[in-house]
Parts: C-alpha cells; sequence; structure tokens
C-alpha cells in the first residue's frame, strides 16, 4: 500500500515553505496563494525516500477560514507532518489541526518546529515543551519533535530520515471493498478530456476500467492513471492520482464527489458513524460533516443502545464508503465536535431505542454470518451492514450456503443456530395457540408468527413453513398450520354430539346423510350439524370423501372390506361396487375417486384393481 504524507499547523507556520525546501516542489499551484503568501486550497508536491520511492505530500492550508480545505486533504493521510513555528510556538489553528488529527485514523505523526533560524534557544526550549504538553493531550504523546530550517537547512535530513521510518511504521490497512477516489480537482486538458484528482483511499484502480460517479451515478472508463505526472498502468490505495475519465462530461463532475469501482460506495442521504466526540451535540443538532472530498449540512441522531454510534442525515446526497472518515462540526460557529468512520453506508431511519444492525469485520464471509446468527436478516440488511452490494456478495452468498454454513429461505439467511432458535419460537408459539384453541385442528400462519414475535412473511415465510414440513415438524394446510402430534380436544357436549352423529352415519352404512340432512336428524340448527362434522374430521373421527359426503373411520373401513372382497375375483367396475354396497353413482364415484386418491384402489381403464 502506498502512503501518503499531509502537513498540518497554523497558518504562516512554514508549511509550505518546509515542503519547498524538502522536494524542490512549491505546493502553492493558485495565483491567489502566490499574491497573498499563504496556502488557500490543498496543495501537493512529492519527496523521494529510501525504501519508499516517491511519496506524495498534500499541503493543507493553516487559515481557519479554510478549514474544510484542510480537511479535504487531511482525511486521506497515513503520516501527518504538524508544522509548529519555533518563534511563536502553539497557536490556534495548532490546537485545532492536532485535534483532528487525533480524531482521523492518521497513523504516525511526526513534529517539525519551523523557523528554527527566527527562535533563540529559550524560544526553541518553550516552543517545545508547549507542543509536548498539547501532544500529551492526545494518542501522539510520544512522537519525535524535530527543530528544522527551512532557510539554513538546519534538520532537513534528521525530518527526511524521521518522516521514513514512520512510513516504515505506519500499517498498510484497508477496508474490504472495490476502489474509490474522493474527487479535490476536476478539469479539462486538451488532447486527454476530463481529468479528477484525489488520493486513492481504498483499492487498486486499473487503466481501463469501468468506473461510477457518486453523487450522480455518472458511469466513466478509467482511460489513463497518472501519479506525479508520470504515467502508471495501476493506482494504488493510498497513491496521489489523476484519472483521465471517458464517458463523462467535465459539466457533470464537482469536487466532493467520488469516481471508484461499480459497488465500491454508495450514494446516500443517511449513515450511520461510530463516532469519538469532543464536544456531543444534542440530538438533533444540525452541524456539518467532512466526508471524503465534500462538506455537507446534517442532523445528528443519538442511539440509547450504543452512544457511540451516531446517525447521520444529511441535507443533500454524498458518496460514502464503508469505514470512511469524517469529521463533524458545529453548523455555526463551526467549532469541532468530533470524528469518526462510516459504520453503514447506506441506513434507514432509526429511532434512539432501535437496533444498530452493524458488522465490524473484514472478511465478508464473517460478516455475513454474524448478522445471519442474530436471529436472520434479510439480503439488503446483510448488504447494507456490510457496505456492499449484493451482485457483489452473490458468490459469497452461495458459498456459505453449499458449505452448509447457512441456510437461505428467499433472501431472509439463517445460520443453523439462529434458524432452530426461531424455529422453536414458532413451533411453541403454535403450541400454545393449539392449547387456547383446543376444538381448532389448525392456525392461521400469520397468527403464528404474530404471537412468536417474528418478522417472516412472503415467500420467505412460505419456504420456512415448506421447510419445517418436510422435516416433519409441522403440518401445512393451505394458509394454516398445525403440529403433527395435535389432534382436536373435544368439551363433553360435543363428545356427546359426535357419538350421535357416529351412529346415524354408521347406520346409514354408505347412503350417508348430508349435513342438512343430519341437523333434521339430530334436531339441531343447520350450523352446529356442519360445525360437528369439521370437528369430527379435525379429530380424526370422520372422514371427508366428497362434498358434503362424510364417513366414519369405522364405516369406512367396512366399505373398504366390501370393496377387497370383491376384488378378489379380479378386476371390478363402478356398476359392482354400486351394487355390492346397495347405493348409487352419488356416493360410489366420489367414494372410489378418494380410495384411489388414497391409493387402495388403482383405476385400469373403466375398472379398477387394489393396490
Amino acid at each position: 500500500m502506498a502512503k501518503l504524507i499531509g502537513t498540518a499547523g497554523h497558518v504562516d507556520h512554514g508549511k509550505t515553505t518546509l515542503i519547498r525546501a524538502l522536494t524542490g516542489i512549491d505546493a502553492d499551484r493558485l495565483p491567489e496563494e502566490k499574491r497573498r503568501g499563504m496556502s488557500i486550497d490543498i496543495g501537493f508536491a512529492y519527496i523521494d525516500l529510501p525504501g519508499h520511492g516517491r511519496v506524495s505530500i498534500v499541503d493543507v492550508p493553516g487559515h481557519e477560514r479554510f478549514l474544510a480545505n484542510m480537511l479535504v486533504g487531511a482525511l486521506g493521510i497515513d503520516v501527518a507532518l504538524l508544522c509548529v513555528a519555533a518563534d511563536e510556538s502553539v497557536m490556534p489553528q495548532t490546537r485545532e489541526h492536532l485535534q483532528i488529527l487525533d480524531l482521523l485514523p492518521v497513523d504516525r505523526l511526526v513534529v517539525a518546529l519551523t523557523r528554527a533560524d527566527l527562535a533563540d534557544a529559550a524560544m526553541r526550549e518553550i516552543s517545545s515543551v508547549e507542543i509536548g504538553e498539547l501532544l500529551s493531550q492526545t494518542r501522539f504523546a510520544e512522537v519525535p519533535i524535530l527543530v528544522v530550517s527551512a532557510e539554513t537547512g538546519e534538520g532537513l535530513e534528521a525530518l527526511r530520515s524521521t518522516l521514513s521510518e514512520a512510513l516504515d511504521a505506519a500499517e498498510a490497512v484497508s477496508a474490504p471493498g472495490g476502489w474509490y477516489l474522493p474527487i479535490d480537482r476536476a478539469f479539462s486538458i486538451k488532447g486527454y478530456g476530463t481529468v479528477v484528482t484525489g488520493t486513492l483511499a481504498r483499492g487498486a484502480v486499473r487503466e481501463g476500467e469501468a468506473a461510477t460517479i457518486l453523487p450522480g451515478d455518472f458511469s466513466a472508463r478509467v482511460r489513463g492513471i497518472r501519479r506525479h505526472n508520470e504515467p502508471l498502468a495501476v493506482g494504488k490505495n493510498g497513491m496521489r492520482l489523476a484519472l483521465n475519465l471517458g464517458g463523462v462530461r467535465l459539466e457533470d463532475l464537482r469536487r466532493g464527489q467520488a469516481v471508484g469501482a461499480p459497488g465500491a460506495m454508495f450514494e446516500s442521504s443517511i449513515i450511520d458513524a461510530r463516532m469519538r466526540w469532543l464536544v456531543r451535540p444534542k440530538h438533533a443538532q444540525r452541524v456539518r460533516v467532512s466526508i471524503g472530498a465534500d462538506e455537507v449540512i446534517a442532523k445528528v441522531f443519538h442511539s440509547d443502545l450504543d452512544p457511540a454510534v451516531a446517525q447521520l442525515r444529511i441535507e443533500v446526497p454524498v458518496a460514502a464508503a464503508i469505514r470512511q472518515p469524517l469529521i463533524v462540526r458545529r453548523y455555526s460557529p463551526p467549532d469541532l465536535l468530533g470524528g469518526g468512520q462510516v459504520l453503514v453506508p447506506q441506513a434507514i431511519l432509526r429511532r434512539k431505542g432501535d437496533p444498530i444492525p452493524t458488522v465490524e469485520v473484514d472478511d465478508p464471509s464473517e460478516g455475513i454470518l454474524q448478522m445471519a446468527d442474530r436471529g436472520g436478516a434479510s439480503t439488503e440488511a446483510i448488504c447494507r451492514a456490510l457496505g456492499q452490494t449484493p451482485q457483489g456478495l452473490g458468490e459469497t452468498f452461495e458459498a456459505l450456503k453449499s458449505s452448509g454454513r447457512l441456510l437461505g429461505f428467499a433472501g431472509l439467511w439463517f445460520t443453523h443456530g439462529a434458524f432452530e432458535a426461531k424455529a422453536g419460537e414458532l413451533l411453541s408459539a403454535l403450541r400454545a395457540l393449539h392449547d387456547a384453541n383446543p376444538s381448532q385442528a389448525a392456525q392461521p400462519r400469520e397468527r403464528v408468527v404474530a404471537a412468536a414475535k417474528l418478522d417472516w412473511a412472503g415467500k420467505p415465510l412460505d419456504r420456512i413453513l415448506g421447510h419445517l414440513a418436510a422435516s416433519g415438524r409441522l403440518v401445512v394446510r393451505g394458509s394454516e398450520i398445525a403440529l403433527p402430534d395435535f389432534r382436536v380436544r373435544l368439551n363433553e357436549r360435543q363428545q356427546e354430539l359426535l357419538a350421535r352423529l357416529e351412529q346415524v352415519l354408521d347406520e346409514a352404512g354408505a347412503n350417508v346423510p348430508s349435513e342438512d340432512e343430519i341437523a333434521r336428524t339430530l334436531a339441531i340448527p343447520p350450523q352446529a350439524a356442519v360445525e360437528i362434522v369439521r370437528l369430527g374430521v379435525e379429530a380424526g373421527r370422520l372422514v371427508r370423501v366428497g362434498e358434503g359426503i362424510h364417513y366414519t373411520t369405522g364405516g369406512l373401513e367396512s366399505i373398504k372390506r366390501e370393496i377387497a372382497g370383491l376384488a378378489a375375483h379380479g378386476a371390478f367396475a363402478a356398476s359392482e361396487v354400486r351394487d355390492r354396497l346397495a347405493t348409487s353413482r352419488k356416493y360410489v364415484i366420489p367414494l372410489l375417486e378418494y380410495l384411489d386418491a388414497v391409493q387402495f384402489t388403482l383405476r385400469q381403464g373403466d375398472k379398477r384393481i387394489l393396490r
């Protein structure tokens, strides 16, 4: 991974002059910067260091009015060079810049006491002590402090050596995902076309690759890559690059956008971030957010479950990527409030007490399993938490499923343990509903899901119930479900009425009465007759053969014995069954179709045999 050095410090403390002395390059590129003698926008140079080759340097403005420009440069650096004038010591922007560096994922810091030729020994000592006291309040308490002079050359070789050592020690850490580059400049060069510049924040970009520009969702192709005016075939993470883009107009580009591999970043107005606050803003307070090369206005919403996580609801869309650093300042005055990293690039609106579906791992497989182990998660929720697209994670999902580590039900994913826990909750809720409604053979599936406090619905619910039914753990009856071992339990009155009905049906032989006839025979309302027949079927004591045709289980077995006796002489016709049972086609045809369906008989043309 390439490394990037960035300057920091108060205005007129010699940052640009020091870079010129180290590199021979004047980082002030704007005419106004030349006229005013101070950096207004970020400038760029490079230094050749042993073991590292050509290393990019970002020079940032120190004036408080241009803090937003400072942040554009600081958000991508690995090693910071904090410049403090030996003849002036610590100043307001010294403190502010150091706070920003402390909040950002800057790996190493080197302090240069500049303009040493203007300070006597006593002033040098005072400045060293004051900067040491300031550093002690940060994670940079033990960093080296070097006395240098761009005018006399004092300490420059020691500074070069120290910067090289800091680059050696800087950790090569990169978040998962494709390459992306925040755009800090966009312009056109005659003969080349559209060019954008920035620091490659992640991954590697290759000449000829497709790219997406966000916000705006413009498509482009990387026609060429240059680094310090030298062509490259591949640009690597941490490099300061110029990309020649084809297929996109200059008027569609601006500072603050980002260009990257399709799916590497997201256009978003809601971001969940892990924050470190210097001053905790109020809930729903309006703030300034610096992310990538952009500064936008947002409102901060805190979480009751994790005080370090904040949701930033942004007034205009930005390009955001997982693990991307950001800085938050007060809206007015723009005082520094805190810094952090993006947890969820495309978050969803949540209340203070809502859970925060985040995963902080580098391995996508582990991230998917972590999400799936939290009681199950949808493809959309997993991709959102990992900051990747469904297309980007498709092969990982399939590999985990094929290996048996992941269960998938129409886009709802579980680990085996999570599925068993949730399935147990569903079956327990079904058991409770059976106990509360003993006369109902099955329960509406939506009612069971609601009782179990699950959010399953639609196709995932269909697949889950089918899976449980295939393993014999429940029975699916259309839109209702039941436990395999559940039997309808009748009260005393229902038991008595069903016994009377069974007697009526058995006495009728094959010519059983309809529900209306049952009502008249038992002297009960028609609705009561329909209900007792239903209960008899659900209790397993009656069998529905056809519309309005029901037999007791004993009566049906008696009919089957008669047919078996008939079949002893060979294949038989429906008319023979009719005569054997002394009934009519009204009963024989539904009866034989039922026996075919339960595989007791087999139709062969106009006749049947026993199976």
